[in-house]
Formats: structure tokens, C-alpha cells, sequence
């Protein structure tokens, strides 16, 4: 028989234990013997939801597919995603109830760019481990524990395109403007260009808003042409770039125009033609053609979970299944014992992981989620109606 005391002293130590199995499931969020729970904010409807769609099926499909096949140290993985409508108030509730109610693990994607940004303090404070689609300098610079770049950042692409004007098109006095959205990304590209250009030791000849959404661009297009543009630097989605190519068509101004990783892709010649016979692109994924064994089974898992590559922006899905893959086997290195501190610590082991041409070799350390500054350019094939790549994985020139 127990007396009073040890009754006491019994009662404190279950209360113990209770508090301690209590804060080791807070440790292990969304995890359990044979599950992981895993969000995902990424527009599904609205303006942008062309974007958001493919990129958020990629991630599914290769978690899906991963699950199928027994899952990942025996979990399989259950998806939650959320759209957030490319507003940041609907990303930042649902960024709370997907940790708060969902109980996820993580949450591989937290919006686009102005939505990541006001996401980041949060993201830290609650140790989300996630691939923002933000694909700006201050993602990773200053360093940010929980946040793991995937793609080169805006201002590597813009880089990337005027050393390709100056370096392989080898123009003499060219004159190059910008068109941009009024938007978070493409004011840092929109900033990318000046640099860039003084660099050059240019001037840019003209600065034009496109917003997202527009669709008509005769304004912008007839100011370039009388200004005498004859390269065309831009930072903006595809639904944009396809309203300025057809209307420089339409107006007989043929000027070369560059691209973005958002708008490097299929849909832009499909819909265009030959308005986009001077387009090129410039992007950190393999184009859907590629022949390379990561493209080839991007393909596959595409076919498999029936997404159409000809009703979907392919270089979309792709990057997604790109996330999708480096969540993937960040979840097998952090193997059982699964936190989002495991999870984080898992991914700081990628050392020039190779994804066999989905994309170039990823590296992360504890001091460092920066993306390798990668990319390829792509030119419109009109007759084929793909982007073709003509360089290989290339970095911005190091400029003084």
C-alpha cells in the first residue's frame, strides 16, 4: 500500500512524464509512427493561379508518388495546400493554421515573394524549413536558418541576360530597356538592370511598367520602338510577356526580348507564334525537352498523375517537382528521428547534390542556403514550339 508521501511523490513524477511526452509531440509537429503532415501555400486561383497550379502539382505529385511506393523511413506523406490567392493577409492565416491547426511538419512553399517576405519572421520565431519561390537576394543573404534557396535569384538571371547581349550576341551600342511588373521581384530586377548596365558602362534607354494582368502593351511597345530599343531585358510572368510579344507583332517592332524563369517556357511560343521568334528565356530547370535523365522522369510523373504538358506551364511543374525532390530526400537523410530541426540539418548535408538535369547540383551548409547562381538560356523554337537551350549551366560574368 502506498502512504500519503508516496502517493505524493508518485503523482508528481507522472505529472512529469505527462509534460515531458507533451512537449516532445510539440518537438515532433505532424509527425507520427507511419505519417508526416507537410503544407503548402501556393495561389491556386486568381490572376496567377497559371503559375501557382503546375508548380503546387509538381510538389504533389512527387509526394504522392513517394507515398505510394511505402513512403519515406515508412511515412507516407500527407499534403496540405493552401491558396493564398497571391495575398499576402490570406498567406499569412494560412501560414498560422497550417502549423497551428493542420499541425504540419513544415510548409515546403509560403507564397510568392511579398508573401514570403512577410512570412520571414515568422518562419524563423516557428522553424519552418521551406523552398520559398521568392527567389530574390535577401532570401539568403543575410542568412536565413529556415529558408533554403532553390533557383538562381532575379538578379543573377538579369545578369546572366546582359552578358549574353554583350558577351554572345556581342552587340556594339546596343540599346537596352526594361519592362517590368510593379511588383516585389520586378523591382529587383528592375534594380538588376541599372547595376547591370553601369557595369556595361550603359545607360538604359527606357524603364516600362507591364503589370500583371495587363493585356494590352501597344503603349509600351510603341514607346520602345520610337526610342529605338533593340533588346528588351524583362521581369514578369507569361501571361504579360505574351501580351507585349503580340502587340510588338502587331505593331512591326521586333526587338530581341528576354525572359525570366516565369516566363521561360512552352506556353509563351504556343500562344504567340511568331511574335516570339526573337524571344529567349533564362532559367535554373531543364526545358521540358531536355534529353537529360532528370527531365525524363519529370515527364514520367507528369503522365502518371495525367497533368497535360500542353495545358500546363511545363518549367512550372518542373521547379515544383524540383522542390518536391530536395524535400524528398532531405526527409530520408534526417531519417526517424524526424523535427523540423532534423529536417533543417538534413538539408545542410545536399553537397553538389546532382538532380540529373532537373536542374544544376545543389549545395546547402549551416551557414549557408544560398543557390548556386545557375542557369541556362533558352531560345523559342517557333517551328518546334519548345525553348531550346544554346548555353549551358552558366553564372553572371564577376564584374568590377
Amino acid at each position: 500500500m502506498l502512504n500519503r508521501k508516496s502517493l505524493g511523490i508518485l503523482c508528481t513524477v507522472l505529472a512529469m512524464v505527462a509534460l515531458l511526452s507533451t512537449c516532445c509531440f510539440a518537438e515532433t509537429r505532424g509527425v507520427t509512427k507511419d505519417s508526416v503532415k507537410m503544407g503548402m501555400i501556393m495561389v491556386k486561383t486568381g490572376p496567377v493561379a497559371a503559375l501557382g497550379l503546375p508548380y503546387g502539382w509538381g510538389t504533389e505529385d512527387v509526394f504522392r508518388q513517394a507515398s505510394e511506393k511505402g513512403g519515406i523511413n515508412g511515412r507516407k506523406i500527407e499534403l496540405f495546400w493552401e491558396d493564398d490567392q497571391f495575398k499576402t493577409p490570406n498567406a499569412i492565416a494560412q501560414f498560422k493554421k497550417l502549423l497551428f491547426t493542420d499541425n504540419v511538419l513544415t510548409i515546403v512553399t509560403c507564397g510568392g515573394t511579398p508573401q514570403t517576405i512577410a512570412l520571414m519572421d515568422l518562419i524563423q520565431e516557428y522553424k519552418v524549413p521551406n523552398i520559398p519561390n521568392a527567389l530574390t537576394e535577401e532570401m539568403y543573404n543575410p542568412y536565413r536558418p529556415y529558408m533554403f534557396i532553390f533557383g538562381a535569384a532575379y538578379e543573377a538571371q538579369i545578369d546572366i541576360m546582359f552578358d549574353y547581349i554583350m558577351e554572345d550576341l556581342k552587340a556594339k551600342n546596343p540599346k537596352i530597356a526594361v519592362v517590368y511588373a510593379e511588383t516585389e521581384f520586378g523591382k529587383k530586377g528592375l534594380e538588376a538592370a541599372r547595376k547591370r548596365a553601369q557595369q556595361y558602362g550603359l545607360k538604359l534607354e527606357a524603364e516600362q511598367v507591364l503589370n500583371i494582368g495587363t493585356v494590352d502593351a501597344s503603349s509600351q511597345v510603341l514607346a520602345l520602338k520610337k526610342a529605338g530599343v533593340d533588346y528588351v531585358v524583362t521581369c514578369n510572368l507569361v501571361p504579360p510577356i505574351i501580351t507585349f510579344l503580340r502587340d510588338a507583332e502587331k505593331f512591326d517592332y521586333k526587338p530581341t526580348v528576354f525572359g525570366i524563369n516565369w516566363s521561360c517556357d512552352d506556353m509563351v511560343i504556343n500562344a504567340c507564334k511568331t511574335a516570339a521568334n526573337n524571344y529567349y528565356g533564362v532559367s535554373f530547370v531543364g526545358g521540358w525537352e531536355d534529353n537529360s535523365p532528370g527531365m525524363a522522369k519529370v515527364r514520367e510523373l507528369a503522365k502518371k498523375y495525367n497533368r497535360d504538358p500542353k495545358k500546363m506551364l511545363t518549367s512550372l511543374y518542373t521547379s515544383g517537382a524540383a522542390v518536391g525532390l530536395l524535400f524528398e530526400e532531405g526527409l530520408k537523410r534526417a531519417g526517424t528521428d524526424l523535427t523540423p530541426e532534423s529536417l533543417k540539418s538534413a538539408l545542410e548535408t545536399l553537397n553538389n547534390y546532382d538532380l540529373a538535369g532537373i536542374m544544376p547540383p545543389v549545395t546547402y551548409t549551416s551557414t549557408s542556403h544560398a543557390p548556386q547562381n545557375k542557369c541556362k538560356i533558352y531560345k523559342a523554337d517557333v517551328p518546334a514550339g519548345t525553348m531550346k537551350p544554346v548555353t549551358d549551366w552558366r553564372e553572371p560574368k564577376v564584374m568590377k
